[in-house]
């Protein structure tokens, strides 16, 4: 998979379009384009950005390791790294409203397993 290809794979498993994160990057649109399509390369300080925001590494994007999320080296599974991803994106009352949401379910597992052993 060459630099571009890599870029386009790990923009679609985050759900992004090429335009929000040209955005997202403060790039026009037809240069990130030129990047996924191999036909431009970044400098060094854009391509860490890319990196940044394709939560990456620059190794990957370069080709240099099949490591596609950092996430993965702490052990979490493709799921779980789709969601801490697509979580860091949220607005703050939106965060919140999920971490509500989590410790719910969370009591309500504990007091299941309880429930369960007794």
């Amino acid at each position: 998979m060459n630099f571009g290809a890599r870029i386009r794979a790990a923009r679609e498993r985050l759900g992004a379009t090429r335009e929000e994160l040209a955005n997202q990057l403060h790039l026009q649109y037809h240069t990130f384009s030129k990047y996924e399509l191999s036909a431009r390369e970044p400098d060094f300080e854009t391509l860490v950005q890319i990196a940044n925001a394709l939560h990456v590494s620059t190794d990957y994007l370069l080709g240099c390791t099949e490591e596609q999320a950092r996430l993965k080296q702490k052990g979490f599974d493709a799921d779980a790294e789709i969601l801490l991803l697509k979580y860091q994106t949220l607005s703050e009352d939106a965060k919140e409203r999920i971490q509500n949401q989590v410790a719910f379910e969370y009591a309500q597992q504990q007091a299941q397993n309880r429930k369960q052993r007794k």
